[in-house]
Formats: structure tokens, C-alpha cells, sequence
């Protein structure tokens, strides 16, 4: 038995089998409290950051899902949009192949009359008449005045070997020559000095009115005489 003393030093003290002192895992430290409650209060603050991180987690998955279904949708609106625009501009590619058929068609099959040179038709006329005359003659044909837009044309123009109206004026304004369509001239083949609109002699009145002579040159001359004249069906 032992005795007051000896259970006062010893209450926390048990010895295992072979006497050895050993802790009594039921004891209490310094503090008062038992270890496992520590363990415990750090356990208990672990679950409450870790089902934090779980709730957070939730909702941004749930916000990154939200916004990738709607960016999905767009993807699968854009992707509508884009196909309807890829079948319309088929659509018009098939179109703009049958009218450029018929068109080629139509040229290779030509007015009677009329002159194939470099995929352009040409009327030359065989009577003579004014400057206006001969263009009115053009748009009820369903053309104009030829417009020369390259010396290929010119030299064409010129192996006619006649005197012919071609559609360029100065009929708006004294000296500013323009073609029928409404273009400014660029290229010009003048003669000499001219143009001239007469020189200032009475007897050759405006000359607002171009022509192109036999040997590969215009000449400018009043609008009232008389020539052969080119349509082109523009």
C-alpha cells in the first residue's frame, strides 16, 4: 500500500509491466486542458476553411459554367450568321457566273451589223450626219459615241480609214474636253495645234466637237458637219 506522500508525487504516474514509469495518457497539462481539445479546435477550424474553399469553389464554377454557355451560344449564333452569309454569297457567285455567261453569250453572238474588236461591239455607220445626229443614232441603238480608252482602240479606230465622230466634247465648257460617259480626258492624240475651236476665224464658228482623221490624229471641229460616225455598246 502506498502511502500519501508517495500517491501525491505519483497520481500521474503509472509503470507498465516491467515498472517502468509511463504518462497517464488521461492527464492534463500545464494548461488545464487535454491536448485532444487543441487538436480538436484545429481540426473543426480546417473543416470550416476547407468547406469555405468548397462553397467558393461552387460558385465559381457555377459563374465560369454561366459564362461559358453563353459564350457558347454567341459561338453558335456567330457560326449561323457566318453560314447563312456563306450560302448567300454562293448563292451569289452562282448568280454572277450565269450573268456573266449570258453576257459573254450575247457579245459573241452581236447586233447585226455591228464589229467585234477586244470583246467590245462596234457600229461604223455608212451615211454622214452631225455631231448630235450621230449620237442620237448611238443611244436609240442602245449605245453611245465610242470612248477611247486605249491606243489599241485608237489605232482600230483609225485603220477605218474614214472621218469619224468620236463621243468628246467641249460643249459644257469652252476647253475642257470630256467624253459621253462623263469621264475627263486623259490620253489625247491632237493634231498639231490643236485643238483650236476654229482659231478665232468666224467662218469655222465653235468647234466643240471632236473627230478623228485618216491618218491617226484628231482634229476638233464644229459639231454641225457632217461625218460617219462610232457607236460602242458601253
Amino acid at each position: 500500500m502506498v502511502g500519501d506522500n508517495g500517491a501525491s508525487k505519483n497520481e500521474n504516474i503509472y509503470k507498465d509491466a516491467i515498472g517502468r514509469p509511463v504518462a497517464n495518457p488521461l492527464s492534463y497539462d500545464n494548461s488545464g486542458r487535454r491536448p485532444s481539445r487543441a487538436a480538436a479546435v484545429c481540426l473543426g477550424m480546417l473543416c470550416i476553411l476547407l468547406l469555405a474553399g468548397i462553397v467558393g469553389l461552387g460558385f465559381y464554377h457555377k459563374n465560369i459554367t454561366s459564362g461559358y454557355n453563353t459564350m457558347k451560344k454567341e459561338i453558335d449564333k456567330l457560326q449561323t450568321s457566318f453560314n447563312n452569309l456563306a450560302k448567300e454569297s454562293d448563292q451569289l457567285k452562282t448568280e454572277r457566273d450565269r450573268l456573266q455567261k449570258s453576257f459573254s453569250d450575247l457579245k459573241q453572238a452581236g447586233p447585226k451589223g455591228w464589229t467585234l474588236f477586244q470583246s467590245t461591239w462596234y457600229y461604223i455607220s455608212s451615211e454622214v450626219k452631225s455631231w448630235d445626229e450621230s449620237r442620237q443614232d448611238c443611244i436609240e441603238r442602245g449605245a453611245d459615241l465610242v470612248v477611247i480608252n486605249s491606243k489599241n482602240e485608237q489605232t482600230f479606230l483609225t485603220n477605218l480609214n474614214k472621218e469619224v465622230w468620236i463621243g468628246l466634247t467641249d460643249k459644257d465648257r469652252e476647253g475642257t474636253w470630256k467624253w459621253v460617259d462623263g469621264t475627263a480626258l486623259i490620253t489625247a492624240y491632237w493634231t498639231g495645234k490643236q485643238p483650236d475651236n476654229g482659231g478665232g476665224d468666224p467662218k469655222y464658228g465653235e468647234e466643240d466637237c471632236a473627230e478623228i482623221v485618216t491618218w491617226w490624229i484628231w482634229n476638233d471641229i464644229s459639231c454641225a458637219n457632217h461625218y460617219n460616225w462610232v457607236c460602242e455598246i458601253v
